[in-house]
């Protein structure tokens, strides 16, 4: 997995759309992080899939003015 990721530049992050999750027959919108090539990471609830998760963003040694990345519930 980690060749999937290194070298890779991050294009867009958005959350998911009330639409998208709904097809998907989610109740919560997750973060969306889209790759240069193409691949799209998105956070899970579980490794089943079976709902959006979210994100926590840690760095050591420093302060970070965002500390994650929740989930939206959908409408």
């Amino acid at each position: 997995m980690t060749k999937a990721l290194v070298g890779k530049k991050i294009q867009t992050v958005r959350y998911m759309t009330s639409e998208e999750a709904k097809e998907s027959g989610w109740s919560k919108q997750p973060l969306l992080i889209q790759l240069d090539d193409g691949l799209t990471i998105i956070p899970l609830q579980d490794d089943e899939g079976n709902d959006g998760g979210s994100l926590e963003f840690f760095h050591h040694d420093k302060k970070i003015k965002e500390s994650g990345a929740p989930v939206m519930w959908v409408d």
